[in-house]
């Protein structure tokens, strides 16, 4: 597949509103069909080293739904099973006064942030962890600080993007006992043979990074992770580093019934149906966060969810998530189609919302053009 439209687009964007590095791969079954790349520093490999950020979070996902698979968790066990802080949650009233939450917080709240956390890690508990290890503090120390504070709302009451995937990886640490980025690379990484993707990875290799404001002005910043506590906080929630090759071997697994290149059963494939079920249909809109991809999505067991086909052929059931520097996963698994987006620029919605998606347009208009829809 040539792709023009797609060359055409991705060039566009690069050119006209200056974003200056953008890496776009699409695979059918198990073959990238297409690659097409565009770098202000120079050539697009698909090996440049990137913070996924927020793209951990189905990583995440998976790793805690194979512990859903082998019946050591369930989605609907208390999170102060494992994380005993969590036993106390509580809210601030109206008059000020803390009470106690009338609800208990679940796993599946954690999966469906729908907890009552937030994505504040400038708490002072948190802030605390942090001060008295010397910025060491663990991913379970630093977890059980977020509920130090009271909650946002009682949990299950709503969305609200927020740390509860981070708080997901605790529980996965509680319940496999191993360190999360250990697991990680036990059951993704390595069986993948994702070689270039983990935690911590040495930053000074990190590819070009960039910022941008609301005037469409966009400038180089020092490659930088601030949702990471420290280097013994594994942030199951934006704490991943790889790059879009490698990334899109868990990306293939995932469009494929959970079955990996190399045969490797990454999930079964019912596991995925649950993953994929919308447990928010409408996500409320009056939040810190809502998706970004447009209204046609809801939210399952944490990924966006796509609610209806597409007139130009994604299908009702896609699914995937993005980070905040701009790297996008999208999985049709009607299709077998997956779709992995690198960028490099922080608080891109500013000059790129909605571009993500054109891109797919873009891609599967090119794929019914070279007859492979």
């Amino acid at each position: 597949m040539n792709g023009k439209r797609t060359v055409d687009y991705v060039n566009k964007l690069n050119g006209e509103k200056g974003i200056p590095y953008i890496d776009v791969r699409l695979y059918k079954n198990y073959q990238e069909v297409f690659s097409y790349g565009v770098s202000d520093a120079g050539e697009v490999t698909g090996k440049e080293r990137l913070f996924f950020f927020s793209a951990t979070k189905p990583l995440t996902v998976v790793c805690a739904m194979r512990l859903v698979e082998e019946g050591k968790l369930a989605l609907d066990d208390l999170v102060e099973k494992y994380l005993p802080a969590y036993a106390n949650t509580y809210l601030e009233g109206e008059d000020g006064k803390f009470v106690p939450t009338k609800k208990k917080m679940t796993v599946r709240h954690l999966f469906t942030m729908s907890g009552g956390l937030s994505y504040n890690l400038q708490t002072s508990p948190i802030r605390e962890a942090v001060r008295k290890t010397n910025g060491k503090a663990d991913t379970l120390a630093a977890v059980s600080a977020f509920v130090e504070t009271p909650l946002l709302f009682e949990p299950g009451e709503r969305f609200e993007y927020s740390l509860c995937h981070d708080a997901l990886a605790a529980v996965v640490e509680k319940v496999s006992g191993k360190r999360f980025s250990d697991f990680m690379a036990e059951v993704v990484f390595k069986p993948l043979e994702m070689t270039d993707s983990g935690f911590h990875l040495e930053e000074k290799g990190m590819y070009d990074m960039y910022d941008c404001d609301e005037t469409g002005k966009i400038w180089q910043m020092k490659p930088y992770n601030r949702l990471i506590l420290g280097e013994n906080y594994d942030s199951g929630g934006a704490g991943v580093i790889s790059n879009v090759k490698d990334y899109a071997k868990f990306a293939v697994a995932l469009a494929n019934g959970g079955i990996g290149e190399n045969g490797y059963r990454l999930l079964k494939a019912e596991t995925l149906a649950k993953i994929t079920a919308a447990e928010h249909a409408e996500m409320q809109v009056k939040n810190t966060f809502t998706c970004v991809q447009g209204a046609d999505y809801g939210y399952g067991l944490g990924v966006r969810v796509r609610m209806r086909d597409t007139e130009w052929g994604l299908s009702k059931g896609e699914f995937g998530w993005d980070g905040a520097a701009g790297t996008y996963l999208m999985v049709d698994p009607v299709r077998n189609i997956s779709v992995v987006i690198g960028m490099h620029i922080m608080s891109w919605p500013h000059v790129f919302n909605g571009e993500h998606l054109k891109i797919v347009e873009c891609l599967y208009k090119d794929l019914q053009a070279a007859g492979v829809l």
